[in-house]
């Protein structure tokens, strides 16, 4: 991993003696956990604190990713989940939308390939059966889940 972030541009960090990271060097944390002692001292910096996730979508639209959706912070159960809401009241979507984003999700008015799951109130809809039609990887799943 980090030859190709080195091959990408990437200049990586070397840790302090004691294990603790050079606040004052990076931009960036790649971590598989938000369990290390100065994660909240580079929140509140706002470094990026991302899980190693976050490389391989970077490097395919060859700028960086959004850091939300690949945060390591476990209190984010969504992140990773992209929704598409089909066919819901206008008030229910919103508040489906504000507590994903809330939760580490994201949401997407298009049906594209990272959508993750679609939130309808009937698999009738044509967002829930371009999924079946396409075989598009995702859920579709009730506003309840």
């Amino acid at each position: 991993m980090q030859a190709t972030l080195e091959e990408n541009g990437a200049a990586i960090s070397k840790l302090n003696a004691d294990g603790s990271i050079k606040l004052d060097e990076v931009t960036h944390i790649i971590s598989a956990t938000s369990d290390f002692p100065q994660y909240t001292q580079a929140c509140d910096r706002m470094i990026a604190v991302v899980n190693p996730g976050w490389i391989t979508p970077s490097l395919l639209r060859n700028k960086q990713a959004q850091i939300r959706s690949f945060s390591p912070d476990p209190r984010l159960i969504f992140s990773g989940i992209v929704i598409c809401c089909a066919g819901l009241p206008e008030g229910d979507k919103d508040a489906i939308i504000g507590a994903t984003v809330a939760m580490g999700g994201q949401e997407s008015s298009n049906l594209t390939r990272l959508v993750t799951h679609v939130i309808a109130l009937s698999e009738d809809h044509p967002k829930c059966q371009q999924v079946e039609e396409k075989k598009i990887k995702c859920k579709v799943v009730l506003p309840h889940w």
